[in-house]
């Protein structure tokens, strides 16, 4: 199922829409249709703190969400709602046929987000998939999880405004089917850093694989997660001994490209000879898709700081590409 010609993304200061227009009569390319772009600022109260660093929407928000619905001008009934990284945690295990038993699999889950949230963990909305084979037999389940308030309070806003949220995710999961277009045979992994995150998501066969997140806006750190993401993919794989390890060998797709994050690893796969990330950009995956800004939203946010494209454009694009 396609999901819609449009997507909001929600970053700690401030609320995007994204969506397609119709292109002239008889196009057939659909990369070149107008994309229509407006935001709205987050006043103080709109994101309130919560357990564990992930915010709750605050009452400010209903209001941000109605007038950025009458900043777009078209009836919207359903959207994809994409979240900072920050706001998930992500966890992996292996379970013997996850599918057939879904029960056993939430309630594994839930203890191990449980532990990972403290003695008293707060109610958590979680979504899991299966990803290939376990490392120690069974089936590898990668599943995410956020608090179910900041969840419900993020819904409520918009259901105020007439607008139900079909498809809730995080940035970097939407960002991905972008990325993972620029992996020869959909193998490599695509790296998003965007804000106060770095999340790393393989793919094999064009099947995600494994996904890691760290809250962090440390370059340094950062790089040493996405080395240990690379290693255990190696390992649970059983990758056959490489003259270089997965970081730097395997295909890569990273952005946004104004990231400190992302320059310093194209940095690292400089200096260990590896080929530069195949850039997550509009330039290059939507080069004819022209971008109409609205009124509340200013070129210098489209062109970004020396030519660096809006991380939000981006996420929302891979939203709109994504199935639901």
């Amino acid at each position: 199922m396609v999901r819609p010609s449009h997507a909001f993304v929600l970053t700690r200061n401030r609320l995007v829409y994204v969506g397609q227009r119709p292109g002239k009569k008889g196009a057939k390319e659909t990369d070149k249709a107008p994309v229509f772009m407006v935001s709205r600022p987050l006043p103080e109260g709109a994101l309130k703190p919560g357990p564990r660093g992930i915010p709750v929407a605050g009452k400010e928000m209903d209001g941000v969400v109605s007038r950025l619905a009458q900043d777009i001008g078209a009836k919207i009934t359903a959207t994809s709602l994409c979240i900072p990284d920050d706001f998930v945690r992500v966890i992996s295990v292996d379970v013997d046929a996850p599918e057939k038993n879904p029960k056993e699999v939430n309630e594994i889950l839930r203890w191990k987000f449980a532990k990972m949230f403290g003695d008293t963990p707060p109610p958590l909305r979680i979504a899991w998939q299966t990803a290939g084979p376990g490392s120690e037999g069974g089936t590898r389940v990668l599943a995410m999880a956020t608090l179910e308030e900041t969840a419900a309070s993020l819904e409520d806003s918009f259901q105020k405004a007439g607008i139900r949220v079909g498809a809730l995710e995080s940035a970097a999961v939407a960002v991905s089917y972008l990325g993972k277009r620029a992996l020869p045979q959909g193998r490599g992994f695509v790296l998003w850093a965007d804000g106060d995150a770095a999340t790393t998501v393989f793919f094999r066969e064009g099947r995600l694989r494994f996904l890691r997140t760290k809250a962090t806006s440390d370059p340094d750190e950062a790089l040493q997660e996405i080395r240990l993401a690379a290693s255990f993919v190696a390992q649970g794989d059983k990758e056959e001994v490489l003259e270089q390890p997965l970081d730097v060998a395997e295909p890569c797709a990273a952005g946004p490209l104004g990231s400190p994050i992302i320059s310093r690893f194209r940095a690292f796969r400089a200096e260990q000879g590896g080929r530069d990330p195949q850039p997550i950009t509009k330039a290059a995956l939507f080069p004819a898709t022209p971008v109409v800004s609205g009124a509340a939203v200013t070129d210098a946010t489209l062109a970004g700081v020396a030519g660096v494209e809006d991380p939000a454009l981006l996420v929302a694009l891979g939203a709109m590409a994504s199935e639901a």
